[in-house]
């Protein structure tokens, strides 16, 4: 019975089962074995739409909506789960230490910036009162939080961004830090103008460009056992797509070392183990990509292997179409012989493969394998049958 949590035992305990309970509670899935009580959540759970009715209260006296509980928790063996009466909630105090929290909980504690402690609730048939709840207290946090940003903003003459603001619950302070990779994936309307600059962001689209330089000896036992390999990708793009030139240049300027980061992690078990060397070298926003045709042969001649990255993606994309082609080629091939053998007209009228039929072969070519069908059938009508001597006795 330890093994079910409180609700479950409760229920059990009156006379319910697994296949009669009450129509506040629910099986969850994933159970062990034969026994539908054996999962997860041990045993019943609470619906939906009565869990959102209850009422839960913290020891420090906040209301908390039933439906505030979205998951579960399981720390230190204990299911924290309204079935077992001790969900939890994120303390919107953040209190570093409290007696009223219960003792297990102390440990269940993270963040970074933010401090996030865990809190446990218990029933109570104390009703709803929101000025009594943690939701008031939350509340009262954000307009708290969004004055201190306001006056952080005024403080800085309003050079600053949400995207790159952040909140320290430690210090209770605003702190701004520019990252124009934030920007790469938030400032989508190029031409307004910037809320950290107050310039214009560029319409004009372009992206960060940069070579990568991989040095290492090569060891394979071979006649070439012992030559140093050099290699140099160039034109590597930082974005996938184009994005604003005054984001690229911003990049430019602030990000070379993550760049740099970036390409190491790519090659961390060579670097490690094979003790390959990785240089990022010419890091620079262009409009588009552009190529030193004398630098290139100069670094042939001394050895260099030169790869574009352009060129691989090129290829790559040449590739995949040529697969998708032929992959497409061999569902034609296949469907036309179908047709040959059924018939276009003997297709159900919706099924796929007279829609596939209509769209990849046209009027035309079904016109000409419904032909070729109607001579096949009459050349097979017209085969003369050879008789045995046995049937020319009977």
């Amino acid at each position: 019975m330890g093994e079910y949590n409180l609700l479950t035992q409760r229920l059990l305990a009156e006379g319910y089962t697994a296949e009669n309970y009450p129509d506040y509670v629910r099986l969850p899935g994933g159970c062990w074995g034969k026994d539908l009580l054996r999962n997860i959540y041990g045993g019943f759970e609470y619906t939906y739409q009565y869990r959102s009715q209850m009422v839960f209260k913290t020891k420090c006296g906040l209301l908390v909506k039933g439906s505030s509980f979205i998951g579960s928790m399981s720390y230190m063996g204990i299911l924290w789960i309204p079935e077992n009466d001790n969900p939890v909630v994120n303390c919107p105090y953040r209190k570093d230490s409290c007696d009223l929290r219960n003792p297990v909980l102390g440990g269940a504690h993270g963040g970074g910036l933010s401090k996030i402690f865990q809190c446990d609730c218990h029933l109570t048939d104390e009703p709803y009162d929101y000025e009594k709840s943690m939701d008031k207290v939350r509340n009262d946090e954000a307009r708290e939080k969004r004055k201190k940003y306001e006056a952080f903003a005024k403080s800085k003459n309003g050079h600053v961004c949400q995207w790159h603001a952040v909140y320290n619950d430690r210090t209770g302070k605003w702190s701004h830090d520019y990252d124009p990779m934030i920007c790469s994936k938030r400032c989508l309307n190029v031409g307004e103008i910037c809320d950290f600059t107050h310039l214009p962001v560029s319409k004009k689209k372009g992206n960060v460009f940069y070579d990568v330089k991989i040095s290492y000896i090569r060891h394979d036992g071979t006649l070439f056992d012992g030559e140093k390999i050099v290699k140099i990708n160039k034109g590597v793009r930082l974005f996938e797509t184009g994005k604003s030139m005054t984001i690229c240049e911003a990049a430019v300027r602030k990000c070379r070392q993550e760049i740099a980061g970036r390409e190491r992690n790519k090659f961390h078990s060579e670097i490690l183990l094979c003790g390959w060397k990785v240089e990022v070298l010419n890091i620079r926003a262009e409009h588009r990509e552009s190529r030193d045709l004398m630098q290139d042969l100069e670094d042939i001649q001394n050895g260099i292997q030169i790869i574009h990255a352009s060129d691989l993606d090129r290829k790559k994309k040449e590739e995949k179409k040529e697969r998708a082609q032929q992959a497409r080629q061999k569902k034609i091939e296949r469907l036309e012989k179908k047709l040959l053998d059924i018939g276009y007209y003997n297709l159900e009228e919706y099924s796929l493969d007279k829609i596939h039929a209509d769209k990849w072969l046209g009027e035309k070519r079904i016109a000409e394998l419904e032909e070729l069908r109607k001579r096949r059938l009459k050349e097979e009508q017209e085969k003369p049958v050879q008789l045995s001597l046995f049937d020319m006795n009977r």
